[in-house]
């Protein structure tokens, strides 16, 4: 614990008044202790986000050296906006230097990035059940209602972060093509790794079985006629039929997106030797 000259508040201190000062006492074991606890989770949900693999030790490590970093900086005899800009953002940076060992500078500043991101959301999570509700907040002053609060945010988030790992691990999809008063729906997988583009427009360009064309014969429009650049094995130089198509729906589980004026180039023969699916839809379009 020290005494601090500041006129700022925080439940985790006390007061006493000396010849007309008002000084606040902080409890720095409880503010080391909150710190190390928010700088797990957050720390945690940098390593999910960014799908990068860190020991227990590492983790520990760096939540720790943040924890101790922002202690020593709020020592300083400097005001709190000082503080952060001097302090902070060191720790920060030095906090993911720790856990994830990253090389260049763009990989540190992504995961400090997420880290200031996924902090700013706890912390204004946290503030909204505070002044939600009551009792909340009488629990606020004290380590357990602060670090409990901290953890259901930081549950609610992984949560979140999960359910989406799981969607976008399912690359398959319904696509419905309109054609006329019919609609033609074909099985379709998301290709990240499809880069075709048509050259003119720079719209993204999915691919589309000639049989399944065929049966949209009122779409074969010559004015909506494109010729596509293409290279894959064996082709080096290819060029691809293709048409501009009014709007496709695409299901993919509890989504439903309508996109316009999508291009799509015609494959000749099947696209899967299975018949699993009939379409490549480029990974912009979803």
């Amino acid at each position: 614990m020290f005494i601090m000259n500041t006129t700022s508040k925080t439940s985790l201190t006390g007061s006493c008044e000396t010849e007309g000062k008002v000084f606040y006492e902080i409890y720095i074991d409880s503010i080391f202790l909150i710190n190390f606890i928010l700088n797990l989770f957050l720390l945690t949900l940098t390593a999910r986000t960014l799908n990068r693999t860190v020991t227990r030790f590492r983790l520990i490590g760096g939540s720790a050296a943040g924890a101790l970093g922002y202690c020593i900086i709020l020592m300083l005899p400097f005001p709190y906006s000082g503080k952060v800009l001097m302090g902070l953002i060191p720790v920060s940076i030095g906090m993911c230097g720790i856990t994830f060992r990253s090389r260049g500078y763009r990989n540190v500043l992504r995961e400090t990035g997420y880290l200031f991101v996924y902090a700013f959301l706890l912390g204004g999570a946290m503030l909204f059940l505070l002044n939600r509700f009551a009792f909340l907040g009488r629990a606020g002053g004290k380590v357990a209602g602060i670090m409990g609060m901290g953890y259901v945010c930081f549950a609610l988030t992984d949560f979140i972060l999960k359910k989406r790992r799981e969607r976008k691990a399912n690359p398959f999809c319904r696509v419905m093509i309109p054609c006329g008063e019919e609609e033609v729906c074909v099985n379709a997988l998301i290709d990240t790794g499809n880069g075709l583009r048509e050259p003119v427009t720079g719209k993204p360009v999915s691919i589309l079985e000639e049989a399944v064309w065929e049966r949209l014969g009122a779409l074969m429009r010559e004015e909506k006629l494109k010729l596509i650049p293409y290279h894959s094995v064996g082709n080096s130089h290819g060029l691809m039929k293709g048409y501009e198509l009014a709007s496709v729906i695409i299901e993919k589980e509890e989504q439903r997106i309508c996109c316009e004026k999508v291009v799509v180039g015609i494959c000749e023969g099947e696209i899967s030797s299975g018949k699993q699916y009939q379409m490549i839809v480029h990974p912009d379009l979803v």
